[in-house]
């Protein structure tokens, strides 16, 4: 019988990973996690089209409700550190067709893809596939990329 101790320690260690990424995203905003307000990121006036800053707000607030809802996992459920993720990537594929701003729609599929693939590697250790262990470290770092790409994009202009 195998334990699965050692998988769901593992599993919610990369979901707190992520969690960290994605508080990174928005801590972008004001600090808070709440959405930046108006004289924060850069605006562009184009005329009524979206502005990187409205479509910064658009994916911020998508991620600050997936963080919300890995706050409240339970530490004995893997399984559902996996559904958080997998909720995640799937609100932010939602939330792509809102973002008609070209520098942050260029963004959102990373964002998202970086969901699924810890959700992938998480449903895999859970299942006791612990030659997926190593991606931990790989998945954090791509993780730390996109998420300062978008904070890059979405910060406050100083």
């Amino acid at each position: 019988m195998r334990t699965l101790t050692s998988p769901r320690f593992v599993g919610l260690a990369l979901a707190a990973v992520a969690l960290l990424g994605v508080t990174g995203c928005t801590a972008a905003s004001n600090g808070s996690g709440a959405p930046q307000s108006s004289s924060s990121a850069p605006a562009e006036d184009s005329g009524g089209e979206q502005t990187t800053e409205e479509a910064c707000t658009i994916v911020q607030e998508t991620i600050s409700g997936a963080t919300a809802e890995f706050e409240g996992l339970d530490t004995d459920d893997p399984a559902a550190a996996v559904e958080a993720m997998e909720a995640a990537a799937q609100s932010l594929s939602d939330v792509s067709a809102e973002i008609t701003n070209d520098e942050v729609a260029a963004l959102v599929p990373s964002l998202q893809s970086m969901f699924e693939q810890v959700a992938d590697v998480m449903a895999a250790i859970v299942a006791g596939e612990t030659d997926r262990l190593g991606e931990i470290e790989e998945l954090g770092a791509e993780f730390q990329e996109t998420t300062t790409q978008f904070q890059e994009l979405c910060a406050p202009a100083e």
